[in-house]
């Protein structure tokens, strides 16, 4: 606990130095973000809904898997430059401190400019949550822990695509496809898509699991109960896996020696 406030004061100091800078780019995340929004906007605008999805209803889809994003880039925002430790042999020095270089990883730079993206996905969500008609208000419980599982998701294929750097090297064009895309596409209905695509956000990497199916379910789309278990069926399996994976390329990394 002590190293983990260590590491957070140093990262908040060191980042909230220049103050301009660090409120410039706050607000640059949010409006970034929101731009993606936007562009669901303006396409419900012109389509009214997607496959019977209504805008408050896919507003509240997007800010359960943003605010995962946003939490997981808060923390593990070094995974996602994992390329430049094994290109430069920087990772050697985490392997030689007495902390798990998993949680150094985490550590090292918490980004506090994230929390701009977490507040903007936190305000469609509201806006959409305030909109949506629910079957019972069971939901108000349970999207806290939607967001822990989005977290935790995100985090953990984050985690995986981090770790094919151990064997690839370079690894910023997997993590464009893995992540960034198919977190885009899960903004959206897993109807619309083609089966083997849906298949893949379902049961590969699992953004759907986290947020279509608990809402097919809450919006009265599905009678299917067993929707609401599937974001802790896919912690559960998700979890193991990305450990090992990590593990792994720990095992497979040659020391460059520094």
């Amino acid at each position: 606990m002590k190293i983990f406030l260590t590491l957070f004061k140093a990262s908040f100091k060191s980042q909230t130095q220049y103050k301009f800078d660090f409120f410039v780019s706050t607000i640059g995340n949010i409006l970034a973000l929101f731009g993606d929004f936007l562009i669901i906007v303006f396409i419900l605008l012109r389509f009214k809904n997607i496959d019977g999805w209504q805008l408050h209803e896919i507003a509240l889809m997007y800010a359960i898997i943003e605010l995962g994003f946003g939490f997981c880039r808060l923390f593990g925002e070094e995974f996602n430059k994992f390329e430049t430790y094994i290109l430069k042999g920087t990772f050697d020095t985490l392997l030689i401190r007495p902390v798990s270089p998993l949680i150094q990883m985490m550590l090292r730079k918490v980004d506090f400019k994230r929390i701009g993206m977490i507040t903007q996905a936190a305000a469609v969500g509201i806006w959409g949550l305030s909109k949506c008609t629910f079957i019972n208000n069971s939901i108000y419980l349970y999207l806290p822990f939607l967001i822990i599982a989005s977290t935790l998701i995100n985090f953990q294929v984050s985690l995986i695509l981090a770790s094919t750097a151990f064997w690839t090297g370079k690894n910023k064009d997997i993590i464009i496809l893995g992540h960034y895309s198919t977190r885009t596409a899960a903004q959206y209905p897993a109807s619309i898509y083609h089966n083997v695509f849906s298949f893949i956000l379902t049961f590969i990497i699992p953004f759907f699991s986290i947020n279509y199916y608990p809402l097919l379910y809450y919006t009265g789309k599905s009678d299917n109960i067993f929707y609401l278990m599937t974001p802790l069926l896919a912690i559960i399996v998700m979890t193991p896996i990305s450990y090992i994976i990590w593990t792994s390329g720990i095992k497979k990394y040659s020391s460059a020696g520094t």
